[in-house]
Formats: structure tokens, C-alpha cells, sequence
């Protein structure tokens, strides 16, 4: 089974990265660093499940807790084919997904569009008895000002039970049912422990939400209060199996 070595340490980064806004030194382009929201009332934000239930459940056993400083580098994460695309009919996403990890400048990248969604590197690929992890922005600002809808825009919206597929290279189409969608404090250590290895195979998809909080000694021009996370488990029928890792 061929298996990446995850950045434990450098995940961290992705409590600083606002995935609703990227500046424009940050994207080919070049658009405007973002002053104001299209997401901004907090009333919208999920509360399906909780964080702390999302990480019991599927944590390694004994891994339970916050983010511990003992945190090792390197975790090693089974892959297997890449995905290119998922679908959640429930808020109309159906849209490509890129393969991302970490820049020379060791922070996590994030997708140049906003109708695509990343999938990480640093984590397993889906199907393969673990966790996958996606990002995409919640909205975005065009090159005249203007401000869209990101293609995550809706993730708030999904409640428990709801259908996710991911459709791979081979392709092979897994899906999921959501098992929690939960909003938490942007700076909150337990954000990266929803993006550690688990016991059961699961997707777990990130962006932002709530207010967005103005501040100009960021690149971006500030960050948004809150992170929105979705956790999926994978359904299996009795016959179906791990996808098979890569040699």
C-alpha cells in the first residue's frame, strides 16, 4: 500500500488561511484584496452534530482531545486514485476537483477558481479507509469588484443524511452520507484535528463562514470568523471493499 507522509505540523497553518478570500498576490488573477463579505450573519451557520462528536467518533482510538504539542511531523497516510470530481445534489455542487498540498511558502494552497475544490495531498485519498480532506471558497471577488458565490457557498446548508459522491480517476463513484456539519471559531486547535487520520472512511470538507473580520496587516485583507466543517462517511454495501492503493 503506498502511503504520503502528511504535514502534521504544517496543517496547523490552514487555522490562518481564509479559504473564503485569497489576496491577489496570492492568485494569477489578480484580484482585489477583499474589504467586505458576501457571508457575513452568523445566524446562517450549521450546527448538525458537533465538533468534539465528529472527532470521538472517528479519531484513532487514544487520540482523543485538542491538538497535542507531542503532535508528530510526519503522518503517513494511505493513497490510492486521485479524485476529480464531486457531486452533492442537495446544494447543487457538481464540480472538478484539483489536487493540492503545501507551497514553497509552507502555507497550504488554495484553488485559483471558485468553482473548484481542492483536495489536500497531506491526506488520504478517498476510499481508502480514512480521511480525505477538501477545501473551497465560500465566495469570491471578480477582477472588476464584484462578489460571487464560491463554490462552498452552500456547504452550510447540508444537514445529516444528506448524499456527497466523489467520483475518482479509475472512474469508480464512492458515496458518502454527512454525519456532522458544524461551525467553529477560526483560531479553535480542534479545526486541524477534523483534518487527522481516522479509523473509518470518511471526506471531510472545509470553508469559511460567519463574519467576515476586516484586518489590514493581512495579506488578504482580514479573515473570517468562523470554519464551517462537513464530516461524510463512506456507504458501503456488503460487498464493497477499500479502493485499491496505489503500487
Amino acid at each position: 500500500m503506498k502511503a504520503i507522509r502528511g504535514f502534521g505540523r504544517l496543517r496547523r497553518l490552514l487555522l490562518g488561511v481564509s479559504i473564503g478570500v485569497v489576496s491577489a498576490a496570492a492568485l494569477v488573477l489578480a484580484i482585489a484584496v477583499i474589504a467586505l463579505s458576501a457571508v457575513s450573519d452568523d445566524l446562517d451557520l450549521p450546527s448538525d452534530g458537533s465538533l468534539s462528536e465528529i472527532l470521538e467518533e472517528d479519531s484513532p482510538a487514544g487520540n482523543e482531545g485538542v491538538v497535542s504539542d507531542d503532535e508528530p511531523e510526519f503522518v503517513s497516510v494511505p493513497q490510492g486514485p486521485l479524485p476529480v470530481r464531486v457531486d452533492i445534489p442537495g446544494i447543487y455542487i457538481d464540480a472538478p476537483v484539483i489536487t493540492l498540498g503545501v507551497g514553497d511558502d509552507t502555507i497550504p494552497e488554495v484553488p485559483q477558481r471558485p468553482d473548484q475544490i481542492a483536495w489536500y495531498n497531506f491526506s488520504a485519498t478517498p476510499g481508502q479507509n480514512n480521511n480525505a480532506v477538501f477545501s473551497g471558497h465560500v465566495d469570491w471577488q471578480t477582477s472588476r469588484g464584484d462578489p460571487i458565490p464560491g463554490v462552498f457557498y452552500r456547504l452550510r446548508e447540508l444537514h445529516i443524511g444528506d448524499t456527497i459522491t466523489v467520483t475518482l480517476e479509475t472512474d469508480d463513484v464512492l458515496e458518502y452520507r454527512v454525519t456532522g456539519n458544524v461551525a467553529t471559531s477560526y483560531d479553535d486547535p480542534n479545526v486541524v484535528r477534523s483534518m487527522d487520520p481516522t479509523i473509518r472512511d470518511v471526506i471531510t470538507l472545509i470553508t469559511c463562514g460567519g463574519s467576515w473580520e476586516y484586518d489590514p496587516a493581512k495579506d488578504s485583507g482580514g479573515n473570517y470568523s468562523h470554519r464551517v466543517i462537513v464530516r461524510a462517511e463512506r456507504v458501503q454495501s456488503a460487498a464493497a471493499a477499500a479502493v485499491p492503493a496505489t503500487d
